[in-house]
């Protein structure tokens, strides 16, 4: 009998040891024996999770703080994901999990760690998986050329706005075959002038950001556009967070932001779309489900 629970006793710590972390050194970089999280930069709004060896198997990372959840793929080559820590300030908990069979999976990692962000919308200027850039990006170039003449952060987000809406074709085949865990390219929407909503609103975080500009790619539910549906919040010190039931003034024109809806109206020259675009600022048309 006390062989067995010494057994069992060894059983149990080697399942703890075997989905816990080590952290090496006070870098903040946990590593387990199948992935990785680097959390040396949770001060900046953002967590680094990698798989050590690369793998064809289905993989998620699960972030939590209080009832606050979001889930993410991972990829399987071996290099990092790049995900925000979104939820303000406080105690996250990140797990890695790889798949079994079927809808099973198994945690390999769990790593708990405390979160106080230095400035409250770092998550929203940095890249990640989702508005995945780099300073030498297409996008960050174009966007610097773009706001070049501009002296706020409002007229940034003006004309990189209105570039969107000018030139962005909405791609409706693409529509149509877009799989489950589709991420968007920045670059590749940028050369090749269209996307989806989700292509929209992870362009225009990528330009703002590169620019120093908290920008929100947020996805939700459109009842007038019977979709799951994606769109951006953005900051200036001039207006504070323009969200999307609430239109903003350029000087010109009310303007809303959902660049998928606005280019449709603006390319079309549809004097129905325009009206249909000013009547989305009741806010009962969306509901937000998540922010990144």
């Amino acid at each position: 009998m006390k062989l067995l629970k010494k057994t069992m006793f060894i059983m149990l710590i080697t399942m703890i040891f075997a989905s816990s972390s080590f952290c090496f050194g006070a870098d903040g970089i946990f590593k387990s024996a199948k992935s990785e999280i680097d959390a040396s930069n949770v001060s900046e709004g953002y967590v680094r999770v990698k798989y050590l060896n690369p793998t064809t198997k289905k993989l998620k990372v699960i972030i939590e703080k209080g009832m606050g959840k979001y889930t993410y793929d991972l990829n399987g080559t071996g290099s990092y994901d790049t995900y925000p820590l979104q939820m303000g300030d406080g105690k996250y908990k990140i797990r890695v999990f790889e798949n079994i069979s079927g809808s099973k999976y198994a945690v390999k990692q769990t790593v708990t760690v405390d979160v106080n962000l230095k400035n409250k919308n770092s998550p929203f200027l940095v890249s990640s998986q989702l508005v995945n850039f780099t300073r030498e990006s297409a996008v960050a170039k174009k966007a610097e050329e773009l706001t070049k003449d501009c002296t706020t952060d409002f007229d940034k987000l003006d004309v990189i706005y209105d570039y969107i809406i000018t030139n962005i074709k909405y791609d409706s085949e693409k529509a149509l075959t877009v799989k489950s865990g589709y991420l968007p390219k920045v670059d590749d929407i940028l050369s090749s002038n269209k996307g989806i909503c989700f292509d929209y609103a992870s362009l225009m975080a990528s330009m703002l950001r590169s620019q120093g500009i908290p920008a929100k790619l947020v996805t939700g539910y459109s009842s007038n556009l019977s979709a799951y549906h994606a769109w951006n919040e953005v900051y200036t010190d001039e207006t504070g967070w323009i969200v999307l039931n609430e239109m903003y003034f350029d000087g010109n024109q009310w303007k809303l932001m959902d660049s998928t809806v606005a280019s449709t109206a603006k390319q079309s020259n549809s004097q129905r779309l325009m009206e249909y675009t000013n009547k989305l600022i009741d806010g009962k048309y969306y509901t937000k489900q998540y922010e990144y």
